[in-house]
């Protein structure tokens, strides 16, 4: 291995740390007061400055804010019903639901009523495996059913 190659790039290192901390950008990003000047008030430039009148810019605070977060209704937990608890109707409902919504984006949930049951159809990025008995193959929108637990 070449010694030089070594020196030349740990001095080649070292110029870059020297020239980043010389440079006024990146100084000012260190510096703990960088972000100061955007809250100094400015003086007016209407009044002519005499040495009695200028005075030296004032910090002004930032207003508090307190952000009240409205809560989220309770969203009942879900589960996703078993084949032995999917009927017919509801697959074909799925069916529609998967043509009418695809396009939406994946999360979006529907509740509907069939046969009694509030279910919640949740469209959902669906994979089935290429040469498999189900399609369409690959990625696609699908639907899942869900009803609260």
């Amino acid at each position: 291995m070449n010694a030089g190659t070594g020196v030349v790039s740990i001095f080649l290192a070292l110029g870059a740390l020297v020239i980043s901390a010389v440079s006024s950008k990146t100084a000012d990003a260190r510096s703990s007061y960088s972000n100061l000047h955007a809250f100094k008030a400015t003086p007016s430039l209407s009044v002519p400055a005499t040495p009695s009148t200028v005075e030296a810019p004032s910090v002004v605070e930032a207003p508090s804010v307190e952000r009240a977060t409205p809560k989220a209704p309770a969203k009942p937990k879900l589960r996703r019903l078993l084949k032995a608890e999917i009927s017919p109707a509801m697959l074909q409902l799925a069916g529609e639901l998967v043509r009418k919504h695809h396009a939406k984006p994946v999360g979006t949930e529907i509740t509907v009523d069939i046969e009694g049951k509030q279910v919640v159809a949740r469209i959902e990025r669906h994979f089935h495996p290429e040469g498999g008995p189900v399609k369409p193959w690959g990625f696609h929108p699908g639907v899942s059913l869900l009803i609260a637990r």
